[in-house]
């Protein structure tokens, strides 16, 4: 069985998938199962993942196909089918670097009779020399909402997880809405576990037009409850004050977008003082986004 499984969520992205199945062939240790969920691609997506899976590579391959749903729903829909102890999640426009899988699987080695330990964190990076971000401590467990970690284009990482903790959370799905922030998943996961750094860009990312990344504010407009979730979720307490404020702001303006009520943005809300602090700023800047992005 499979170490490792590497996840790939993917809609109507046939013509990115060649490369990245193309970085997994040039790995040094084949010791992982690459599971691409179809999120009910229009393409021809589906053959060519068959083409792959007839063509006898050096790896597991396996096909998950669902209806349209979304990113997230996409990596609900892969808990049942992950074989491997450890789980990397690789998006289909995106590639590894040729000891990606076992620079990942000798760091896991060292954790992995630690049980405080659910996440090993590795680079991003535009090329293997070029990282968006680092971290600040390197190879030993820290907290990672309090490691700082220095960002050039960005705060992205490649976070890969212990099984049992990626599965048992699931990030949360609204009818008709088909994007949340991973944080709604993955914050829960480092309140409960610490994470290893490590200063090496493993994946190389590439930032499409087309992609989530850069869909931007208009998109997350368009899914507002997730946004709401989203931003409920990092008004938690371990967050600096700052953090909380911006989040319970977005989580007003979300809820405008979404139309709910005031009263309904205090029900089942453990944050109701911070919410009734800043609705009426979440609201003008609602009012200022719908001018500018709708």
């Amino acid at each position: 069985m499979a170490l490792l499984t590497i996840i790939t969520p993917t809609y109507n992205r046939a013509d990115c998938l060649i490369a990245c199945r193309d970085s997994l062939l040039k790995q040094t240790v084949f010791d992982f199962q690459w599971l691409v969920v179809d999120d009910g691609s229009t393409d021809e997506t589906t053959a060519l993942v068959q083409g792959f899976m007839d063509s006898n590579p050096p790896f597991a391959i396996d096909l998950v196909q669902k209806p349209n749903g979304g990113k997230h729903t996409a990596l609900n829909a892969s808990h049942p089918y992950i074989k491997g102890d450890y789980v990397v999640i690789l998006d289909s426009d995106d590639t590894l670097v040729p000891e990606a899988t076992e620079r990942i699987l000798n760091a896991w080695s060292k954790f992995a009779g630690d049980a405080d330990v659910g996440r090993i964190i590795f680079l991003k990076g535009t090329s293997q020399n070029e990282p968006v971000c680092r971290a600040v401590h390197t190879g030993v467990p820290v907290d990672t909402l309090k490691e700082p970690r220095i960002g050039t284009l960005g705060r992205d990482c490649c976070d890969t997880f212990r099984t049992e903790l990626f599965t048992k959370y699931r990030f949360p799905e609204f009818e008709g809405e088909r994007f949340i922030g991973e944080g709604s998943a993955f914050f829960p996961m480092e309140l409960e576990s610490k994470g290893v750094y490590y200063n090496e860009v493993l994946y190389l990312c590439s930032y499409r037009e087309d992609g989530l990344t850069k869909a931007g504010r208009r998109m997350r407009i368009q899914n507002p409850r997730g946004g709401m979730y989203n931003s409920k979720t990092y008004m938690h307490p371990r967050l600096p004050l700052k953090t909380r404020v911006k989040k319970g702001v977005l989580y007003s303006c979300y809820a405008r977008f979404a139309g709910v009520g005031f009263k309904d943005m205090l029900r089942d809300n453990p944050y109701r003082f911070l919410t009734a602090l800043t609705c009426l700023p979440g609201l003008a800047l609602a009012n200022y986004w719908k001018r500018k992005h709708l």
